[in-house]
């Protein structure tokens, strides 16, 4: 599933590519994605039947099965293998957060002056929202340094070398795919 979610489509750049399924990356992405539903399903068919025969359950798909026989045209089947993709695609903002937090305690000059900020800037009777980090330019470059020294994903979109050089001793050739470590 990695490799073809990062897998570079030319039918991106070329839309006639996408009436061919140009080297079959669709027709691969369906399987994939019909696997994925199955394992999915059957995650939760087995907490299903474990619910049955344990009263008290500490995972999330156990508690939305709980919610789903409560409000069962709400959390259907498909509803909660949305959220079980959903939840594992947030890590990258918890793992960004979890640097943030542990670079700001590590710096408390730097923090006292986030906060300063935020202070200054926002109304304290209420939480901050999204649209509020638009007036927070101090704190936006925390999270934009913090992504920059500890990147969540460290390889970086793809590139095509556009002559040949030479990079670490090592020869690479004009149009190369080339994917930086960062």
């Amino acid at each position: 599933m990695f490799e073809y979610a990062e897998a570079l489509n030319p039918a991106g750049f070329l839309p006639i590519l996408k009436w061919f399924d140009y080297k079959g990356l669709v027709k691969r992405a369906m399987s994939i994605g019909k696997k994925m539903d199955s394992f999915l399903q059957g995650l939760i068919d087995e907490h299903r039947n474990v619910a049955a025969t344990v009263e008290e359950s500490r995972n999330m798909i156990s508690h939305l099965l709980v919610l789903q026989q409560s409000q069962p045209d709400y959390y259907t089947d498909e509803i909660i293998k949305s959220l079980v993709i959903l939840v594992r695609a947030t890590d990258t903002s918890a793992v960004t957060l979890e640097w943030t937090m542990s670079n700001s305690l590590n710096h408390p000059d730097v923090f006292k002056k986030a906060r300063a900020e935020i202070q200054s800037v926002l109304d304290l009777d209420q939480l901050m929202d999204e649209l509020d980090l638009s007036k927070l330019h101090y704190l936006q470059n925390i999270i934009l340094e913090t992504i920059r020294l500890y990147p969540t994903d460290p390889l970086m979109v793809p590139h095509l070398s556009s002559d040949d050089c030479m990079v670490e001793g090592y020869h690479i050739t004009r149009d190369r795919m080339l994917i930086v470590n960062a």
